[in-house]
């Protein structure tokens, strides 16, 4: 019997994505360390690439999940395509897009909307760097992806916390943080600000407290309650120290923190987003929307661009 077609918005829309790989229950691919680094940075680029947003992220040994949110399409002018194509195939962007009709761009500026070409991309492109990095044949993944449609905060919000408490659920870790490998480490360490989306947007302040205690009190009280049997869960010892501290981060001022040497300005959200407003209308930014959080929200800092678009004179 012939497959369904996919669900997909044609508005701007979070889906919750999962995938996980074929074979035996007990194979676990991305227990190799090379094969989880390339998974991740074939997934950060392809987030580059299209209009769309990370919100949370969960690598596990057979299986990973993510919540993206894409962009509503929008027809794109011909120098946003460029930019672009030149992301996508690098140095040999004219060459590769030299024989393009008006159509083909058409087609293009349609994929970079379009969450089945994103994960095309994604599954597609680290098979095949498995297989041949591994001496493997065969499909890699199991499957179709999936890809639920979450319509409303409340369904990203719990979807969320579902997606950074399965490596505690599956009894790998004690705090969700201790994952490297998920959006909850990644928050917690103040990394890859630049990919997730700000928790300010996903769980608005309640009762005077900012969004990274709110998130981080619900995951952690999420996290001490098993919802099927035999199943791990944060134990109340860490739960307590957790509560002592009020779910901020533990010893924030014990490490080097970069954010106070490095970049182009530290202070207050709306400082802050002042400033990337302007470097935005002057062109400086392109990707930059936001400024990044530090300390739970307590500072915001401001980094130079990723590539020669920003040069402060």
């Amino acid at each position: 019997m012939p497959r369904g077609p996919r669900h997909k918005s044609q508005d701007a829309t979070f889906y919750h994505l999962l995938c996980r790989v074929a074979g035996d229950p007990n194979y676990f691919p991305f227990r190799k360390r090379a094969a989880a680094q390339k998974f991740l940075s074939l997934f950060e680029f392809y987030l580059r690439l299209y209009f769309c947003r990370l919100a949370s992220f969960e690598l596990m040994d057979t299986h990973y999940h993510s919540i993206v949110y894409f962009e509503e399409f929008r027809e794109l002018q011909r120098d946003e395509l460029e930019d672009r194509a030149r992301l996508r195939f690098g140095r040999l962007w004219r060459l590769k897009t030299r024989h393009w009709s008006p159509s083909h761009w058409e087609q293009f500026n349609r994929n970079l909307f379009d969450v089945s070409c994103f994960m095309q991309h994604v599954n597609g492109e680290f098979s095949k760097w498995f297989n041949r990095r591994y001496g493997r044949r065969g499909h890699f993944w199991g499957g179709r992806f999936k890809n639920p449609e979450l319509l409303d905060i409340e369904a990203v919000q719990n979807t969320l916390l579902y997606v950074e408490l399965n490596a505690v659920r599956a009894g790998l870790v004690q705090r969700p943080e201790d994952h490297r490998m998920g959006s909850a480490y990644w928050r917690w360490a103040d990394q890859k600000t630049d990919l997730l989306m700000p928790l300010e947007e996903l769980f608005p302040a309640e009762w005077g407290e900012d969004a990274f205690t709110t998130y981080r009190a619900l995951l952690y009280y999420r996290g001490a309650v098993a919802t099927k049997d035999n199943q791990a869960v944060i134990p109340d010892s860490i739960i307590r120290q957790e509560e002592a501290r009020g779910f901020a981060r533990p010893g924030v001022f014990r490490r080097r923190l970069r954010f106070f040497t490095d970049g182009v300005a530290i202070g207050g959200r709306q400082a802050v987003t002042a400033l990337v407003d302007e470097y935005r209308e002057k062109g400086h930014y392109k990707r930059r929307r936001n400024p990044i959080s530090q300390l739970g929200g307590l500072l915001f800092s401001l980094r130079e661009q990723r590539s020669h678009a920003f040069s402060p004179g």
